[in-house]
């Protein structure tokens, strides 16, 4: 019943809207018009009213006898404009009135600016002064109505007009002539929409400012409450003008600059609040780049002449309106895809606000652009808008206080389950901390290495299980504050359900429970193995409750993309027991599986109980057999105990770095470092550590990522793996663990497994790149050119018949170098500055043999480096100075200088290999980095990549045509003793 009223009581308001809408008469189309200055309205029978439009008699930059109607000018079309040259003239037009009207009214709409209106000679209104200078003239342009009796059926109008303000200048909008009383009547009427719709808008500006002030946080309401205050004020400015009606002394000249400045600014307000609404609707600097040219319109008008801007009005009301058309289009295509955070409730009726709004933009714009004169479409849009806006708000709160509803009963169902789940886990916890004090005092005293083996393997089982209820607790609590992920990725579904039998091995035997496993060994689920691990704990731990002397059959199939996992017990005489609560566990299960995207649903039967779990499918494939992965393990330990390496490990938690060390110390051979500038001390005399691992809290001075930061200026991330222990998986901190120099991380706690599989996969990667650059340099050795050994051998031999002395220091030059370039890969990756220094200058007294006096070589070298102790990777510098010579001199014609400068900057060595050679263009040394050429042989793109590599140094190339190349390279310091260190273990 009170929905029927509810529903009644809108149509009859409906029914009263379309009736104040539609009710007046209307001008908008005109029967009878204008002919060559003469309309005859004797015939008309059908109106109460009509439009004077049509062909007037104008003659421009006059203002002609009001008693004196000239044929003899030309016709101008009203409503219209004057030619851009025209600035003031003169109208006429001879009316033959019907017999049924006696006293008369003009409804004036619009008339630019200042005019007077003659009746057959008599002044009948003036508004404004007119006259032919803009000095002189005093403009006006209102609204309004005045009323005459006629003395005869024919009457001429004449009206004097002065605009220097507008372009469009004139009788711009149709002037009405009609009978006295429904004209009235019709006025009223319209003044009254237009209050009506004036003072709602107010209503709405208030409502939303009240809101936004109560509840800052929703910015939307703000800009919504502009918008309707200032759409109150364009409607005010427009239309009928009331602000002019109410204060006919409002200075022109602002008023007119009002209006256009209300009108954008409303448009502004009102995209700005639906992008508030919905943001992915358009980016904020594509709203800040559309709106530029409404906000530069704006602000030529406060500052520019009236008639200088009104000429380019016509263009942003076109742009104004396309505006609303591109907001339009775009909200239906995010409401039709779907991608929108509103309900689609909500969405719809904002679309059809939206093209309320849009037909009464576009209305208001032909009214203004196109002389249309009264347009019922403008009342339809303002109306249809607010009718819009107010079902809009409805729907909103209606869908807010139901969302407001369900999070209610939800929160109050998560805290009936947050205390029942706190309640039973601390009795949970409870029970196995009790049991693990006592079973450690019970092996303490127990003399039997037997049975004390036995109770130091139900010691290890029960701190299993507590570390699964303590994940449950930490799971619990990220849940709760949407602090949690799961990480899907293929899993093995048998070998996490074995691994969990396995640890509930002790309980199934001492109930005997007899498990019968059927799940398929190459069937793999999308899953979070730790998290699922997890559940299915949970699952047998609640089992086992209820459960002895019985068989338990645990069964897996694939049903399309899904995988159902159902577990449950066999026979009648399940001690099932109904009225104990559920786990803790058990309380988290549900929603572990619903994070992997899975389901559960357990269930009490006559036969026991049963589980059924269903996940997602991703693939079938042989895995990886324990014996095998045992094998793998066992080969790789193998390998790495040929020779213990030295493993420092940097905690400032003693006691779990002493475990870390019972942990690895079969293994490695471990140190540890409690702060950071231990550690750095450390490293600083024991260069030779194969590995660190860092906690990523350490107190102190230096935390540990400027630990980490102060590590890889003396050491590479190939030259020194650094796994860092974190708290958070945050990614952001995740990123700046990698920034600051970290080869890996893993997450705090962790098992055994985990960390060896880490430590494994780090040290087996860098192997793998220092076996890679061992093959690179092998490559490397293969480069020497056949023609180099052709023509150094030829040099050689010439001048063993006209100098001896000079063959046989060439040739020792010559063995120097070659013998330098087959050891390199032997002795190391890293050779002393001196070697290097020799081997280069070795080079270049073989290839002077070949140029003569055209090359000349020159190094320089800071006097602080110790040239014995730098160490820096084998064939770094030689490879550049062979492209100097090579591609630098010896398309040069005369003389070249190849130069080679070595200094320290801090704790960074700086070489540069510079000559004034044939050069290269930008396109080619951007080439040249990018590896992208080959017309410098493999040389140079060793060293770029071994740069990078071994020592994480930079290199650079600077070249001009026909001017030279200078190749800077920049890497940390690195000391060592007087010879090639190696670097392999």
């Amino acid at each position: 019943m009170k929905k029927l009223i509810g529903y009644l009581g809108a149509a009859c308001a409906l029914i009263a809207i379309m009736y104040m809408i539609f009710s007046d008469q209307g001008t908008g189309s005109v029967k009878i018009k204008a002919v060559d200055g003469v309309i005859d309205l004797r015939e008309l029978n059908d109106s109460p009213f009509v439009s004077l439009a049509g062909d007037w008699k104008f003659t421009p930059d006059a203002f002609v006898a009001p008693n004196h109607f000239i044929r003899d000018t030309d016709n101008l079309l009203v409503p219209g404009s004057w030619a851009s040259n025209v600035q003031w003239g003169s109208y006429q037009l001879l009316v033959y009135l019907p017999d049924h009207w006696t006293d008369i009214g003009l409804r004036v709409r619009n008339i630019w600016s200042a005019h007077v209106i003659y009746i057959d000679g008599v002044l009948l209104s003036e508004k404004g002064k007119v006259a032919a200078t803009k000095q002189e003239t005093c403009p006006a342009n209102p609204y309004y109505e005045t009323y005459f009796t006629p003395d005869t059926r024919q009457v001429l109008i004449t009206i004097h007009a002065s605009n220097f303000y507008n372009t469009r200048g004139g009788i711009v909008l149709p002037i009405d002539i009609g009978d006295a009383e429904p004209m009235r009547k019709d006025v009223h009427r319209d003044l009254s929409l237009e209050w009506a719709a004036t003072l709602c808008l107010l209503l709405f500006s208030v409502f939303h400012i009240t809101i936004y002030s109560l509840r800052r946080k929703d910015e939307a309401f703000l800009y919504s409450g502009l918008h309707f205050l200032v759409l109150a004020l364009v409607i005010a400015l427009r239309g009928e003008r009331l602000l002019i009606r109410e204060f006919p002394s409002f200075p022109f000249e602002l008023y007119f600059r009002l209006q256009d400045t209300f009108t954008f600014l409303a448009s502004i307000l009102l995209i700005v609040f639906i992008v508030k609404m919905i943001p992915s609707i358009i980016k904020p600097k594509t709203l800040l780049l559309l709106f530029l040219p409404i906000l530069a319109y704006v602000i030529l008008n406060i500052i520019l002449p009236a008639r200088t801007i009104s000429a380019v009005q016509y263009g942003f009301f076109y742009y104004n309106d396309a505006l609303f058309l591109i907001v339009i289009l775009r909200l239906c295509y995010l409401t039709v895809k779907n991608r929108i955070s509103i309900r689609k409730n909500e969405a719809v009726v904002l679309v059809l606000m939206l093209l309320f709004l849009a037909i009464f933009a576009i209305s208001s714009s032909s009214d203004t652009l196109y002389f249309s004169g009264r347009n019922y479409m403008n009342r339809v849009g303002l109306v249809g808008f607010m009718m819009a806006m107010n079902i809009f708000l409805g729907i909103r709160l209606m869908n807010r206080t139901e969302e407001s509803e369900q999070l209610t009963a939800k929160l109050q169902k998560a805290n009936d389950a947050k205390d029942a789940f706190l309640k039973v886990t601390t009795q949970d916890l409870q029970r196995p901390l009790h049991d693990a004090v006592h079973l450690m005092k019970s092996i303490t005293r127990e003399q039997d290495p037997e049975r004390q083996g036995e109770q130091l393997y139900l010691a290890e089982q029960l701190m299993g299980n507590m570390v699964y209820l303590l994940r449950d607790l930490h799971d619990f609590t990220r849940i709760r504050f949407d602090d949690y992920k799961v990480t899907l990725k293929s899993t093995n579904l048998r070998m996490v359900m074995l691994h969990v039998i396995q640890l509930m091995q002790l309980t199934f035997t001492k109930k005997n429970i007899h498990i019968d496993e059927m799940i398929s060994k190459q069937l793999y689920v999308w899953a979070d193995e730790q998290r699922l691990t997890q559940v299915f704990l949970r699952l047998m731990t609640e089992i086992s409750h209820d459960t002895a002397n019985d068989s338990l059959n645990i069964e897996s199939m694939q049903a399309g993309t899904e995988v159902l996992l159902r577990v449950s017990t066999t026979r009648q005489g399940a001690t099932t027991n109904g009225d104990r609560p559920y786990s803790s566990g058990l309380m988290m299960t549900e929603e572990l599986i619903q994070q992997m995207n899975g389901t559960m649903t357990y269930e009490r039967l006559e036969s026991g109980i049963q589980f059924t779990v269903k996940l997602a499918f991703s693939e079938f494939k042989e895995p990886l057999t324990a014996t095998e992965h045992e094998y793998n393990l066992q080969a790789a330990v193998f390998r790495e105990d040929r020779k213990l390496g030295t493993l420092l490990i940097v905690d400032d938690d003693v006691m779990h770095a002493e475990i870390m060390r019972g942990m690895l110390g079969d293994i490695y051979q471990v140190r540890i470092a409690y702060t950071a500038q231990e550690a750095l001390d450390y490293y600083s005399a024991h260069p030779e550590i194969a590995m660190m691992i860092i906690d990523d809290i350490i107190p102190g001075d230096i935390n540990s990522l400027d630990l980490l930061e102060q590590i890889r200026t003396q050491a590479s991330l190939m030259e020194l793996p650094v796994l860092m222990m974190i708290s958070s998986e945050y990614p952001r901190y995740i990123e700046m663990v990698f920034a600051a120099g970290a080869n890996d991380y893993i997450m705090k706690p962790f098992s055994k497994e985990t960390l060896m599989a880490r430590l494994n996969a780090t040290d087996q990667t860098k192997q793998f790149m220092l076996k890679a650059i061992e093959y690179e340099m092998a490559f490397l050795q293969t480069q020497i050119k056949p023609h180099f050994l052709y023509n150094a051998l030829s040099n050689i031999i010439s001048f063993c018949y006209t100098d001896g002395e000079r063959a046989a220091y060439l040739l020792t030059m010559l063995s120097s170098f070659l013998r330098y370039i087959f050891e390199t890969n032997r002795d190391g990756q890293f050779s002393s500055l001196q070697k290097e220094l020799e081997i280069i200058e070795a080079y270049v007294e073989v290839e002077k043999a070949r140029f003569g006096e055209r090359l000349t070589f020159a190094y320089d070298i800071d006097p602080s480096i110790a040239v014995k102790n730098v160490l820096i990777p084998s064939l770094l510098i030689q490879p550049l100075v062979e492209n100097a010579i090579r591609h630098g001199l010896f398309n040069k014609d005369g003389p070249g200088h190849v130069q080679v400068s070595i200094s320290l900057q801090g704790r960074l060595l700086s070489i540069q290999v510079s000559d004034d050679g044939i050069g290269m263009s930008a396109e080619q040394c951007a080439q040249l980095m990018g590896g992208s050429t080959s017309s410098i042989g493999i040389g140079f793109t060793n060293v770029r990549r071994r740069v990078h590599d071994l020592t994480q140094g930079s290199l650079e190339i600077h070249s001009i045509p026909n001017q030279g190349t200078t190749i800077l390279i920049t890497i940390p310091l690195k000391e060592g003793q007087d010879h090639v260190e190696s670097h392999r273990r």
